[in-house]
This record gives C-alpha cells, sequence and structure tokens, in this order.
C-alpha cells in the first residue's frame, strides 16, 4: 500500500526532469526524487521492522540457512557493491530461524558492513557449521559506548549519511526473537 504511490511519485517526478527546459523546475525535481527515494528507503526498514517484531521467528524443523545468505550474498554482487568474500561450508547449515527473518537480518549487516567500511576494501562474510555468522568490515574503530547506542531505534552511525538509524536495531530483534547472539566488536 505504501510502496505503489511512491513508486508512482518517483516516476512522475523523473518525468518531469526529463521533459522540462526549466533548469530550476528540473533541480526541485531532482529534489523532489531524492527526497522520494530516501521514504522509501525508510517505509522498507520500518517494514522490515515490523516483519522483525511480528510473526514467527522459528520455524518447528530445522533448514538449511546457506543458500539464503549466498542469494543475498548475490544480490549484492549483482548491484555492482564492492567485493564480499563469502566463506560458507559444504555442508548444509541447519537453523530454526525463519528464512525470511535471517534474509532480513543478513541483508541489514552486509548494508551496514559496505555503508561504513571503508572505501574499496571487501567485507568479509562467513557463515560456519556451528551457525555462527560473522560480517566485519575495516570500518574506523568505534569507541564502546557507541556501539552501544547503534543498536537503538533510528541512531545512525553517522549523521550525515543517508542511513534510516534501524539496521542494526532491526538486527538485534530479530536475533533476541530466535534466542540467538549479537555482538558488534570495533576495531
Amino acid at each position: 500500500e505504501l510502496r505503489t504511490p511512491v513508486a508512482g511519485a518517483i516516476a512522475q517526478a523523473q518525468r518531469l526532469m526529463a521533459e522540462t527546459k526549466d533548469v530550476k523546475a528540473a533541480e526541485r525535481a531532482s529534489d523532489i526524487e531524492a527526497t522520494l527515494k530516501r521514504l522509501t528507503r525508510t517505509s522498507e526498514k520500518l517494514l522490515q521492522f515490523a516483519r522483525a517484531e511480528g510473526g514467527k521467528a522459528l520455524l518447528d524443523v530445522s533448514a538449511d540457512i546457506a543458500p539464503v545468505l549466498k542469494v543475498i550474498v548475490k544480490d549484492f554482487e549483482h548491484a555492482g557493491s564492492q567485493p564480499i568474500n563469502l566463506s560458507v561450508p559444504n555442508a548444509p547449515v541447519l537453523s530454526v530461524i525463519e528464512p525470511d527473518l535471517f534474509g532480513i537480518l543478513v541483508r541489514n549487516l552486509i548494508e551496514n558492513a559496505l555503508r561504513h567500511g571503508k572505501s574499496g576494501t571487501p567485507i568479509t562474510v562467513s557463515l560456519d557449521q556451528d551457525r555462527r555468522l560473522v560480517v566485519s568490515n575495516e570500518g574506523t574503530p568505534l569507541p564502546v559506548e557507541k556501539i552501544d547506542r547503534l543498536m537503538q531505534r533510528f541512531e545512525k552511525g553517522d549523521a550525515n549519511g543517508n542511513g534510516t538509524g534501524l539496521g542494526l536495531a532491526i538486527v538485534k530483534t530479530i536475533v533476541e526473537r530466535s534466542g540467538a547472539g549479537f555482538s558488534i566488536i570495533s576495531p
């Protein structure tokens, strides 16, 4: 219900930019497009948060989560992100976490690592047989008190960045609901 009208408004702003000869009108249309894209990102994160807080977090039977991780990493690679070094075991990694929630968790961790890592350096994503997921980057070291704050809703690591401040809060919610552990280590 939220995505379609916003996508339509973005398309209209883009059409206005393409059709107008007025430089100021084109700039305003570009500003409108940028604002609507921020709204899209924020609404997407809020939808993820709602999914993380509601519904079933655990399955009744175990399922292999490695394919979910592989698909998400491929999505980032196809989108042209910086390199991601992926390490997964050859054997299935069985877990009772709901696969969609695991996907949301992984996507948020990778987005965060890409956004806050050193440009041009690969991030590393690994999953082991004990279901331990590690996402690491070469980011700027963070003080402990800032790490704790980053897991709160709307808390941004870079106040001027284009993130929503929800990614790590979403991850924390999913981890807590699934009975797992979560930590950020810096450096």
